[in-house]
């Protein structure tokens, strides 16, 4: 593996390499997914690549996970357990949702660091040139959401992931606007409550060691606690 390090690691990410192999005992793995991922255990990082097609960009998105694992932002375990501790609020967050609006959340926190190290805007995402909304889909929560005072699960949760998904794409040439209004008149409170969380987590700075985002997820999920509390979901 240690061969494809030469087409991995170029003159933009290798010196975050070098600071992560100070941290990690770092070793790449062929993917069964042919997926770039990561995952770590103690002081071991393992790199899943794709053989198939070796890119220094994909390679680059991972190396900053583990970073974001060295500096301790731990999301993924962190929001799950806040959910645990109300078990309503845990079902309306499907695993795809969750591991979405993580998503979001890392990506907001690394983007400036990948723009930095001299990468292109549009490599950050896979997605970059797909849009997040459109009126097919707004046509189609509008008529979902909400019947005689029942809430539509599925609904719910676009609602909730394609706001984040508007709010951390990083394709400016894209206009939401007439979609954020959209939602506003849709449900005013649920609107508001993620317009306050995604503005909390932009003032946090995972790498102010003094700096912590528990507190960002614990008055999400009181906000959401609140306002899923007399509603019929189904």
């Amino acid at each position: 593996m240690k061969e494809h390090l030469s087409i991995l690691i170029d003159d933009k990410n290798i010196d975050l390499w070098n600071e992560l192999s100070e941290i990690y005992e770092i070793e790449l793995i062929a993917s069964p997914e042919e997926l770039y991922r990561s995952k770590v255990s103690d002081n071991i990082a393992l790199i899943y690549i794709n053989e198939k097609e070796l890119s220094s960009i994909s390679f680059t998105r991972e190396l900053l996970q583990l970073y974001l694992k060295s500096k301790n932002v731990t999301i993924a375990e962190d929001f799950d357990n806040a959910l645990k501790n109300s078990e309503r609020i845990d079902t309306l967050f499907s695993n795809g949702l969750k591991e979405h609006i993580i998503n979001c959340l890392e990506n907001e926190l690394v983007l400036p660091i990948f723009l930095k190290m001299g990468y292109k805007n549009q490599s950050f995402t896979d997605d970059f040139n797909s849009p997040k909304m459109n009126k097919k889909m707004l046509d189609m929560l509008l008529e979902r959401y909400e019947n005689k005072g029942v809430y539509d699960r599925e609904a719910l949760e676009f609602f909730i992931g394609t706001f984040l998904a508007m709010k951390s794409c990083n394709n400016v040439s894209f206009n939401y606007h007439k979609y954020f209004i959209a939602f506003q008149k849709l449900d005013k409170r649920l609107y508001f409550l993620l317009s306050e969380f995604w503005l909390d987590w932009k003032t946090y700075d995972f790498q102010d060691d003094a700096d912590h985002y528990d507190k960002i997820l614990q008055y999400f999920i009181a906000d959401v606690k609140n306002w899923i509390s007399k509603k019929k979901i189904s």
